[in-house]
């Protein structure tokens, strides 16, 4: 492991944080943004994983702080814009989260997750033809994707398409 070989390595210490929030082991995945943070103070992916545990623990405003600590480190990056589109939508502030989740599909445009999540929040909007379209593109992105197929049997189910729906399911 990278962290047994640079115990100080920041970096190290986030990437191993990153993939124990992938894992949904929240507890190891922010003790190692922690570590990371006290290594490396100003390390934007340490926010982003402290942002999206506390997302995952439904700590919306802890989260949303996280994001815009890791935005004000990195302004370029796409996922903590996700993240805090995500933690401000939850708050009940959809057309401020759609406009965090635009900025992040303008700064990772192949990014088919980005996408699936941008269609959902113009679908809640009821915004279904732009919603459709994020959803075909995320579809063409990334095939195995399951979300976007997902989302948009959602969309069709709500739109009482039901046997499109189906189709989209499986």
């Amino acid at each position: 492991l990278a962290v047994e070989k640079a115990p100080k390595n920041g970096i190290a210490w986030a990437r191993l944080a990153e993939l124990c929030l992938s894992l949904e082991m929240q507890d190891a995945a922010l003790e190692a943004a922690r570590k990371a943070s006290e290594l490396s103070p100003n390390l934007a992916p340490a926010q982003t994983v402290f942002g999206y545990a506390h997302l995952a623990q439904l700590k919306t405003f802890k989260a949303q702080k996280a994001f815009e600590r890791a935005i004000e480190l990195d302004s370029a990056a796409p996922l903590p814009r996700l993240g805090l589109g995500l933690a401000v939508i939850h708050q009940g502030r959809l057309d401020e989260g759609r406009g965090h989740i635009e900025i992040a599909a303008g700064l990772d445009p192949g990014n088919a997750l980005i996408r699936s999540y941008l269609a959902k929040a113009y679908f809640d909007e009821k915004r279904d033809a732009v919603a459709a379209r994020q959803l075909d593109i995320a579809k063409e992105l990334d095939p195995s994707d399951p979300t976007p197929w997902f989302y948009d049997a959602l969309r069709k189910q709500t739109l009482n398409r039901p046997v499109e729906a189906l189709q989209d399911i499986q």
